[in-house]
């Protein structure tokens, strides 16, 4: 990388996780929760961070507003080391970075409007500008129309809106998620991350998400860090790291999102005599490397007329195509030749990453 591109990367630069390891000593010896992590979050955009359970998820979003201490390395927030800070110094931190929970963690006690505003009166913020704060918020995330009811009587899309709405209250730069739609129905996950959505718009903040769901990934974010065992093994554009995965892990995440080869086309490539006529089977992955869509014309001049579309999908992310498509073919055609054709469409075909036989 070039001075000047280093001089824009850290310009861009919101959140710069340096060198950072978490450790907890407890009965069953030390636990490496985090190990050697480096980021970079840009400002401004939706940044995913998925893992399976234990990865390291929560520790590591914890540690972006002090709330764990790493026990090494070092959080930099617009270039200030926040492990340096002093109390009031971070209490200046936290206001400046809200937090959403998976729990919601509202006061059963409370209103919606008091449960918003409480964060403001703990701060001595004049009333008159606590009512103008809350009001907008429950405006904001939709539910001006609540601000009387208690949390009981709200579903958990909306308590976890009332959450997002508290969590603004300090009109943060960064917001963090932390499994914010995980205790959620699929309507209502998908209500709460267009309402992230419209915010990071609205507001410009920059959200840092933590979910063990490739579809939260797929909706909302720009790039994803993968976690496994406390390192980030692959990181990059939604779109890349969903269409060309690089680390088992990921894959493996990915494989919820995969559909498997449908029952009645298993016994067709796999006859149960050696005369019996099968179905020669191409898988044609596409990466969405190219901006160009997939041409399916190009794809059955170069496999013949017999071939057809068996199954599979295309999906697109950030505006690139991406996903597998399954073509079946004259399984009496010797198959070296076909897929020698088929991998000759890689030039001709947008996106095209590689072709094997299923």
């Amino acid at each position: 990388m070039s001075r000047y591109e280093s001089d824009i990367e850290q310009a861009i630069t919101h959140i710069r996780l340096e060198g950072l390891s978490k450790t907890y000593s407890g009965g069953q010896g030390v636990v490496h929760a985090l190990d050697d992590i480096d980021l970079n979050i840009r400002r401004g955009e939706i940044f995913g961070i998925i893992g399976r359970s234990g990865a390291g998820k929560s520790s590591l979003i914890r540690t972006l507003n002090r709330l764990e201490q790493p026990s090494s390395g070092r959080v930099r927030i617009d270039g200030v080391d926040i492990g340096q800070l002093d109390e009031d110094q971070l209490v200046t931190l936290r206001r400046r970075v809200g937090m959403i929970f998976q729990h919601f963690n509202l006061l059963s006690a409370k209103t919606v409007w008091d449960n918003v505003a409480l964060p403001l009166r703990v701060a001595g913020t004049r009333p008159f500008e606590i009512e103008r704060r809350v009001s907008e918020l429950l405006q904001l995330v939709g539910l001006s129309d609540k601000r009387d009811v208690y949390p009981a009587q709200l579903s958990g899309g909306q308590k976890q809106r009332v959450g997002i709405a508290r969590a603004l209250v300090h009109e943060p730069q960064i917001l963090l998620c932390d499994e914010a739609t995980s205790a959620l129905d699929p309507e209502s996950t998908q209500a709460i991350l267009a309402l992230l959505r419209d915010i990071n718009c609205r507001l410009g903040l920059t959200i840092v998400l933590i979910t063990h769901e490739m579809e939260v990934i797929h909706e909302i974010c720009q790039r994803v860090g993968v976690l496994e065992r406390g390192r980030v093994v692959e990181e990059g554009p939604v779109w890349q790291v969903f269409g060309d995965p690089q680390h088992e892990v990921t894959r493996t995440l990915l494989g919820t999102r995969q559909h498997d080869l449908p029952e009645d086309l298993v016994g067709r490539i796999r006859p149960q005599a050696e005369n019996e006529h099968s179905l020669f089977l191409l898988d044609l992955h596409f990466t969405g490397a190219s901006l160009r869509e997939p041409d399916l014309l190009a794809i059955a001049q170069a496999l013949g007329p017999r071939s057809r579309l068996v199954h599979g999908g295309i999906d697109r992310i950030q505006g690139r195509a991406l996903g597998h498509l399954l073509v079946g073919v004259d399984g009496r055609e010797p198959r070296a030749a076909i897929l020698e054709r088929a991998r000759g469409l890689a030039d001709h075909v947008g996106g095209l990453g590689y072709v094997a036989a299923a």
